[in-house]
């Protein structure tokens, strides 16, 4: 498993969201403060936002804001929301045909296991303290 530029970025700008504590945030102040490409940014946030982790306000004063607590906010669901999978690798997440025979499997799902409960573990509160 390899964190993308995009779960980074998407990671720096919620914790920014997070140190905000319920203020809105405008996407460009976000994007200058963290040197990420404003158009790139927009991207991340409509995903942010179908996963119900931000909402936003349009207008003169708009922008974006976490859409709960920052305390209810793990690793994993920043993960989920911008990445396709967590997997180590990919016949965790489909069905391989190899599984039944496969002396590693286990092993790779143990890591996985272990990889996801450490994002379950993390929330974005601790990240701002």
């Amino acid at each position: 498993m390899k964190a993308t530029k995009r779960t980074q970025y998407a990671l720096r700008a919620m914790i920014n969201l997070a140190e905000s504590e319920g203020e809105v945030l405008p996407l460009r102040s976000v994007s200058e403060k963290e040197g990420i490409s404003f158009d790139y940014l927009e991207k991340i946030f409509s995903k942010l936002e179908k996963a119900s982790l931000v909402n936003s306000r349009r207008g003169a004063t708009g922008g974006y804001f976490l859409s709960r607590a920052s305390d209810k906010i793990t690793l994993k669901d920043i993960f989920d929301a911008v990445e396709e999978t967590v997997s180590v690798v990919d016949c965790i997440e489909t069905k391989c045909p190899r599984d039944s025979g496969c002396r590693a499997s286990g092993a790779w799902k143990k890591v996985n296991k272990r990889i996801e409960e450490t994002l379950y573990s993390i929330k974005l509160s601790d990240l701002i303290k």
